[in-house]
């Protein structure tokens, strides 16, 4: 079986039993609620002060995965601003929802794979991925709602924002205690890798529950556009962008991962709070979330015998 096949196979079977916990078996919403709210505030950040902590970060190209990553995130949010300017304008609420579709980035599926594809290592390098591209994100996607609407303040709620982002901090406190030397005692690193474990199974959990298959609705040419630029134009150009940086390797795979899954749930959040088109949102995290069972696999069945030869 390719590995491809076998890393997606325990990640596409989690979503699947989180959607008919909900679903089917009357898993309530409070339970839910609870749950993203633990992986969101605890074991997220727990997984990545773990991951970064202790680790041995010499010999990373750190200049060469940020450049890359802000680089396809640039272009990305370029093609969405011509597509909305200069080809099929859309309302300014539901510009935000295709933008955020096509920019925002799954950071659990992103972790879940690395660490099933490269272990420990690959779970490091994922991480130091996860909080450059969290970081732009959110300053792309606060940027464009607060230039879709000036009356909603949204420069001024971007540094609160990133200041008090979980995942920021828990990738920051990691560096931190990494570069300074301090590092984690064992029982504190003990407890932050029992704590770390469960945060993936549970996000995916929480990302099966989440799915809305009824609420697809008429938003096509939004789920369609976002789906194209988040499934194949920005994993190419992760591609061909980090090779001319002269990525490779495990890291470039890794790289190619975090521009080839789907959109992140916390959209939705994002869209409600600042008035965005959130029907749309819920449309296009739904349909990106199943293609990419089928598009994950394509990807990576296509870059890792690539990268191995």
């Amino acid at each position: 079986m390719p590995v491809a096949i076998e890393a997606l196979i325990p990640i596409t079977l989690t979503v699947l039993i989180g959607y008919l916990a909900r679903h089917h078996f009357a898993v309530g919403e409070g339970v839910w609620n609870g749950l993203e709210k633990l992986t969101y505030y605890l074991f997220a950040p727990a997984l990545l002060i773990a991951s970064l902590a202790n680790k041995p970060l010499q010999g990373l190209a750190w200049v060469e995965v940020l450049l890359t990553l802000v680089s396809v995130l640039l272009l990305s949010s370029l093609l969405i601003i011509i597509w909305q300017y200069f080809i099929r304008p859309v309302d300014m609420p539901s510009f935000t929802s295709m933008f955020q579709g096509g920019v925002r980035f799954n950071s659990f599926v992103v972790l879940a794979l690395a660490f099933n594809l490269f272990g420990d290592e690959g779970l490091m390098v994922g991480a130091l991925a996860t909080v450059v591209i969290v970081i732009s994100v959110n300053l792309l996607s606060v940027l464009v709602f607060s230039l879709s609407n000036n009356q909603l303040g949204g420069w001024r709620k971007l540094p609160r924002q990133l200041m008090t982002n979980p995942l920021i901090l828990g990738c920051l406190a990691g560096l931190s205690l990494n570069l300074s030397g301090i590092g984690l005692t064992p029982v504190l690193d003990n407890l932050l890798q029992m704590l770390g474990k469960t945060a993936l199974p549970m996000a995916l959990l929480a990302v099966g529950a989440a799915l809305q298959l009824g609420r697809i609705g008429s938003n096509l040419d939004l789920i369609a556009i976002t789906s194209v630029i988040q499934f194949f134009i920005k994993p190419v150009a992760a591609l061909l962008i980090g090779q001319w940086f002269g990525l490779e390797g495990m890291v470039i795979v890794i790289i190619v991962i975090a521009m080839a899954v789907p959109t992140a749930p916390s959209a939705y959040v994002l869209a409600r709070q600042l008035g965005g088109n959130y029907q749309a949102m819920a449309s296009i995290i739904t349909v990106q979330a199943l293609l990419a069972f089928f598009t994950l696999p394509l990807t990576l069945s296509l870059i890792l015998p690539a990268v191995d030869a």
